[in-house]
């Protein structure tokens, strides 16, 4: 059973045989990522920020991700012979996954269905699923930076485990329809059995340690807030480090700045210029937690003279 649980940072100190106590050279530090890595990825997009598509097993055959090809680990939800319904998902305390669905969803009902149908099975762990979450950046000239696909087993929680589970989604999470759960809404358990994420660099298959110290990106739930703020009141500061950045041919041919996506590590800049377009990034001296940070990142590498971004 995977849980995701949320580390204290990203890094951890240890004291071991290395210790500069003994007088030993300490060991060289792993570089910091410059980027979201997959395992931030999967934990940003499990907390559901941006909702996913749960694809539902017609006749319970053995499974596969609808993007990512054959699942490792869990049955259920083949290409071509799912049902597909959007999903507010989100996670506990504990970082384990949950649904939230209105009992007024056809999906409430067709999940009654299907998970007393696996709770009959022999040997069944739960009905199988697949869980799709697609990132949606800022703007509309971006395309999509991540995707999330979780494959697993959906579990009935009676009404007892629904109400811990919501205060323990709450803690994360405060959204106002966990305090439906009971009335109108209910919750549902997904059991993770598998974790892909595809970036840039291609689909990563994830493990449980990677997944379970990784931290979401503190700023992708106000990211489209953020953006907007630094392109309409700090736009000059914006394009003075765009012009910096290019080649001085490049420079006088450039067209339109816009940001397409903001996170703990840095910036990054869409530029369209006569030749084509192209993305730019701004990588802060070390990563941002918190909105302090961020303001005296964002302004330290972007050259703004304003002492700190209001963001």
């Amino acid at each position: 059973m995977t849980r995701w649980t949320t580390a204290p940072g990203e890094h951890s100190e240890r004291t071991g045989s290395n210790s500069t106590a003994c007088g030993q050279v300490p060991p060289t530090p792993p570089p910091l990522p410059r980027r979201t890595t997959p395992a931030q990825w999967a934990r940003t997009l499990a907390e559901g920020t941006v909702p996913g598509t749960l694809h539902l097993p017609r006749t319970g055959t053995a499974g596969t991700c609808p993007h990512h090809g054959p699942a490792g680990h869990a049955t259920g939800a083949r290409a071509g012979r799912t049902d597909q319904h959007r999903v507010r998902h989100l996670t506990d305390a504990a970082g384990g996954l949950l649904l939230l669905v209105g009992t007024d969803e056809p999906l409430h009902e067709r999940l009654r269905e299907l998970t007393a149908e696996a709770a009959g099975a022999p040997g069944a762990s739960g009905l199988p699923v697949v869980l799709d979450v697609l990132d949606v950046p800022p703007g509309q000239a971006a395309l999509p930076r991540a995707r999330l696909c979780t494959t697993g087993w959906v579990q009935a929680l009676d009404a007892r485990a629904q109400r811990e589970a919501a205060q323990s989604a709450a803690a994360v999470h405060p959204l106002g329809a966990l305090l439906d759960v009971g009335s109108t809404r209910t919750l549902w358990r997904l059991e993770v059995g598998e974790v892909r994420v595809t970036t840039s660099e291609g689909v990563h298959l994830l493990d449980e340690d990677a997944v379970a110290v990784a931290t979401a990106d503190p700023f992708y739930p106000d990211e489209d807030g953020a953006v907007t703020h630094l392109e309409t009141e700090h736009r000059d500061a914006l394009v003075g480090w765009v012009l910096r950045e290019l080649p001085p041919e490049e420079a006088v041919r450039t067209r339109e700045v816009s940001v397409v996506g903001l996170d703990r590590y840095g910036l990054d800049v869409l530029v369209t210029a006569d030749t084509g377009t192209r993305v730019l990034r701004a990588s802060y001296a070390r990563p941002a937690s918190g909105p302090h940070e961020l303001r005296a990142a964002l302004c330290s590498a972007l050259g703004c003279p304003c002492g700190g971004l209001e963001v």
